[in-house]
């Protein structure tokens, strides 16, 4: 088998220098053409830049696992795991198909009306502003409003929504820092002391807590009803609020694109898919290994941190002809990994 391709100096490639985190689509380039696995000595972490080479790991979480940690580092600060993305089957099986029937195309469609129109209030107050910031009044309003119609959680603002999602992703990563772990204890004693005993009488937070799910599958021992509704709500603001702004990004720079879906309204749903690829709002999701595994003809030890960098497969040129032009015609789009993919994609992308 080949050998993973590193480097003597590691920083070089450190995904979380700063070059890398603040114009990361260079950096993903070059990873690309190092080979389909990386290793980077100073983090310990295996990194894999590429879609086929992403797919083919999301796809086999029999040697690519999540139980063992999703992001850089495990978590310390929890007692316990978020259920969808921290498990594997069974569990993962078991917790995904008592929720399923609530991510359906009829339960979806249900939660049109009210999301259109708290996204027409959303875009009217904005309208009469004049001049906003449009992350502020659009990209965290608009998640904030969305996912208290699915959950039934009522956040105090849409603010302390944003930061608590926020460190919800960063406490685990290198750069975390107490105060991240602290929003993130401060969003659980919220949701339990406040957010939970205000939900209405029928919602999916009632759903989850009281029932566990749609077939009761979701244990009620311990906090996995909790963390099960902990992490639906968390990691769907800190998404989707990733994507609008992102997108507002994407046509600011790309106006020819926004002229034409203004002309071409039809062309919104495979716009949604290009920006989701374009600018993926996850960039890197981790599995672990706990034997020797291959990815791309390239074996990883067992115990490696594996880094599936999403944003990287989304701008891969093997996939997506001229990858960092943003095309809302595009014919292939919906073939991005923004959601994962395998039994881990985004339960939540049907909302999305």
């Amino acid at each position: 088998m080949a050998s993973p391709v590193t480097t003597a100096e590691p920083t070089d490639l450190d995904p979380y220098s700063p070059p890398a985190q603040l114009d990361p689509y260079p950096y993903y380039d070059r990873l690309r053409d190092l080979g389909p696995v990386i290793h980077v000595p100073h983090r310990d972490v295996w990194l894999v830049p590429g879609h086929a080479e992403a797919v083919q790991v999301l796809r086999n979480p029999a040697d690519f696992v999540s139980g063992d940690g999703v992001t850089f580092e495990v978590a310390t600060l929890r007692t316990e795991r978020y259920p969808l993305i921290e498990n594997d089957p069974p569990v993962h099986d078991r917790i995904r198909r008592s929720l399923q029937p609530s991510f359906s195309k009829k339960a979806i469609d249900a939660l049109r009306p009210g999301v259109e129109a708290a996204a027409a209030a959303i875009v009217e107050g904005a309208v009469a502003q004049g001049e906003f910031d449009a992350v502020k009044v659009v990209a965290q309003e608009m998640p904030d409003r969305a996912m208290t119609l699915l959950t039934g959680v009522t956040p105090p603002t849409a603010q302390t929504l944003a930061d608590w999602s926020d460190a919800t992703s960063r406490a685990e990563e290198p750069a975390g820092t107490e105060e991240h772990a602290a929003l993130v204890a401060q969003s659980v004693t919220w949701l339990v002391s406040e957010g939970l005993p205000n939900m209405p009488a029928h919602c999916l937070g009632r759903l989850i807590v009281d029932a566990g799910g749609n077939d009761g599958a979701i244990d009620a021992d311990g906090s996995q009803r909790l963390m099960t509704l902990a992490s639906i709500w968390l990691a769907g603001i800190d998404s989707t609020g990733a994507l609008l702004g992102n997108a507002i990004n994407a046509f600011i720079d790309h106006p020819d694109q926004w002229e034409l879906l203004r002309r071409r309204p039809d062309l919104i749903p495979n716009a949604v898919e290009e920006l989701l690829r374009f600018g993926a709002p996850f960039r890197a999701f981790f599995r672990r290994t706990r034997a020797e595994a291959v990815i791309g003809g390239v074996t990883v030890p067992a115990g490696a941190r594996v880094a599936v960098m999403l944003a990287a497969a989304n701008r891969d040129p093997r996939q997506f002809p001229d990858p960092h032009r943003l095309d809302i015609t595009r014919e292939n789009a919906r073939t991005h990994v923004a959601f994962g993919n395998g039994l881990h994609v985004c339960l939540g992308s049907p909302l999305a």
